[in-house]
């Protein structure tokens, strides 16, 4: 079979594959009374690729005031007034255990988190300004940058060294961390 009639047959194929796949779905919808096509503006709001090294993180900026006021009001119930968690609502505590803070290697990852993921009842709805405060208030508060006056943007932000970068281990079977990938 010539490269184009190869080339012309899997066209054919992803074709029927996607025309499955949409039936498959319009069906389920069908049959499981719930679901729906995602609109543009949602996807959007998922769509990010922020790396490890701070490109792809988007404009905009936030302080520590401003932070405090979005945990506040979006975090606390869950996450504790303190950042002690609450367990009851599924969050551990952001300064001890687990879930510390201080043991990210990149704030860029945490940024990247909190846009996509929070707050629970809402994910992806913070602006870029929130989550750049929302990050300076839990980098001050959890003590990895002692400035109440921290303000974040895209370059503050890529520039942060986390404590743990050099503890992180990206795969404990090679023993790569978090420096290694630099």
């Amino acid at each position: 079979m010539s490269a184009h009639k190869t080339l012309k047959l899997i066209g054919f194929v992803s074709i029927a594959i996607s025309l499955s796949f949409g039936a498959l779905f319009a069906s389920a919808q069908e049959k499981f009374g719930f679901g729906k096509p995602a609109h543009p503006d949602e996807i959007a709001r998922y769509n990010s690729d922020i790396h490890t090294d701070g490109s792809g993180l988007p404009d905009g900026s936030g302080d520590v005031a401003l932070g405090a006021e979005i945990y506040e009001y979006q975090c606390a119930l869950c996450h504790g007034e303190e950042l002690e968690g609450v367990p009851e609502m599924g969050a551990n505590s952001l300064h001890e255990g687990r879930r510390d803070i201080k043991k990210l290697p990149y704030a860029s990852s945490l940024f990247d988190f909190i846009r996509r993921a929070m707050p629970l009842t809402d994910p992806g709805t913070l602006s870029n300004d929130e989550t750049y405060g929302l990050v300076a208030f839990l980098l001050n508060e959890t003590g990895v940058i002692k400035d109440d006056n921290l303000t974040l943007d895209a370059k503050s932000l890529a520039a942060i060294k986390m404590p743990n970068r050099q503890n992180f281990i990206i795969d404990p079977a090679s023993r790569f961390t978090a420096e290694d990938l630099q």
